[in-house]
């Protein structure tokens, strides 16, 4: 009997141990560096983060947040995008910009331990007709547009999804994703899980003997 509800307590512990350590929270925080890698020939700026064609100017904007916690799923914006033009009707600007956005993550923990890591996501604006009454911008990332990977004990997993087009001579717009991190279970909590499952199982022969 003694020994029931010793297996019993010490399952339970198990349980409620695992139960803290899957909720264990980690911080983690992002920030973005943009730079152009093509643009239409009679464009500059390539190598920065500012491009110019005609009368147009394309300022790709880096971002910085923190404060998003593990396990969760969150939508990004990771990185914004300004356009300029003292082109006027007709016709406009028309022209692409190839981009990289170089986001590093960093983990802050617990759980796990303090690492940095970085995904890398290219892509290609088109501006077409851009002047000062009117134009359209969109966007199209290249493949591939998820990635994932272990950081510092936290397994996160990003995508592109979304892009929101600026207002030319307006507000700004900017590219968007998701990132979802969830914590490793660490090798003490995998051996307390087979412990635990260990002592249920015990506890479940003892009683089909005790029946026979």
């Amino acid at each position: 009997m003694k020994m029931k509800r010793l297996v019993t307590l010490f399952s339970l512990a198990t349980a409620v141990l695992l139960s803290i350590s899957d909720r264990a929270m980690a911080d983690y925080s992002y920030t973005t560096s943009l730079r152009i890698t093509s643009i239409t020939a009679g464009g500059s700026g390539i190598g920065t983060s500012v491009g110019t064609f005609g009368g147009t100017t394309v300022n790709l904007l880096p971002i910085t947040r923190g404060g998003f916690t593990v396990p969760g799923t969150n939508t990004l914006n990771i990185g914004d995008i300004q356009v300029t033009t003292s082109t006027l009707q007709p016709g406009g600007d028309s022209f692409t910009i190839g981009y990289q956005d170089f986001l590093t993550l960093v983990n802050t923990p617990p759980p796990g331990v303090a690492a940095t890591g970085p995904f890398v996501l290219t892509g290609t604006l088109t501006f077409n007709g851009i002047n000062t009454l009117s134009g359209t911008i969109t966007n199209v990332y290249n493949a591939p547009t998820t990635a994932s990977g272990p950081l510092g004990g936290v397994t996160f997993a990003g995508s592109v999804d979304n892009f929101a087009a600026p207002t030319v001579n307006g507000g700004n717009g900017n590219f968007g994703g998701t990132i979802s991190a969830f914590a490793v279970p660490e090798p003490v909590s995998i051996v307390m899980l087979g412990m635990g499952l260990g002592g249920v199982g015990l506890m479940g022969f003892r009683k089909r003997r005790a029946q026979i």
